[in-house]
């Protein structure tokens, strides 16, 4: 054989149009490394400043450190177990537990969960659910995951928002039900509302790293929706607030 076949096979190798997955893989490891980076130098810092100076260390401030490690290891532990989700609902093998069951019953039961996390005299979630007069077909831990995502990202990242509600719709087509969780918080900016379904895609890349936030919860949310055959939205207006939703097909 000449060399002329072989000189080919490099080329097209080198060549990152054929391989456009690559630049994909390379930004997603690029991202995870950087997420990981910070909260794994916090943990090292302190636990090695307790390690070198515990005595002369006060009370007060070994507390302080030991707080810092635990809040950063529960970061990384959170961020760990997204990927392992994401990369479970990205698995070509994956696939959904379907049951007949009640979107209603899934808001409820999440609603509840998550409302011990309000400050009652201030915030409060709303439901106003749609009659469903006969099962969807859906995985409930699957859409469960889904709708405590949204609703922690409601509750995380609205500031000033006092109201969230959640709405199940049945639009035009009777075989699609939509879910609304809406807020009335201070809305996020027109140029991230494209975005803010990519992974690891921050508005405020400070607070939300601050609040525990692992920048993969919407992605997670877009991916277990599309699973279902669904689709998911958000409209949004700077000091109106915002809305997040998702569609579900209901069967014939």
């Amino acid at each position: 054989m000449d060399g002329k076949p072989e000189e080919q096979i490099l080329v097209d190798i080198g060549n990152e149009e054929l391989n456009p997955h690559d630049n994909t893989r390379r930004d997603f490891v690029a991202n995870v490394s950087h997420e990981l980076r910070t909260p794994l130098a916090i943990v090292k810092g302190f636990a090695e400043t307790l390690d070198d100076s515990y005595e002369e260390l006060s009370g007060k401030k070994r507390r302080e450190f030991i707080g810092k490690i635990r809040k950063n290891s529960d970061r990384l532990c959170s961020l760990v177990e997204d990927l392992l989700h994401l990369a479970e609902l990205e698995s070509p093998s994956h696939e959904l537990r379907l049951e007949p069951g009640s979107l209603s019953v899934v808001v409820r039961t999440v609603a509840d969960r998550l409302g011990e996390r309000l400050d009652l005299n201030t915030q409060r979630i709303r439901l106003e659910l749609a009659e469903e007069r006969k099962p969807i077909s859906f995985d409930p831990l699957k859409v469960e995951c889904v709708i405590e995502n949204l609703l922690s990202n409601a509750l995380r990242y609205a500031r000033d928002s006092s109201v969230i509600t959640i709405r199940t719709i049945f639009d035009e087509d009777p075989k699609v039900i939509r879910c609304e969780v809406q807020d009335d918080g201070c809305g996020i900016p027109e140029k991230d509302v494209p975005h803010l379904f990519e992974r690891f895609y921050r508005v405020d890349k400070g607070r939300s790293r601050e609040s525990g936030g692992t920048g993969l919860g919407l992605s997670i949310v877009k991916h277990i929706v599309e699973l279902h055959g669904g689709a998911v939205s958000v409209r949004s207006e700077l000091g109106e607030g915002t809305i997040f939703s998702f569609s579900l097909p209901c069967g014939s």
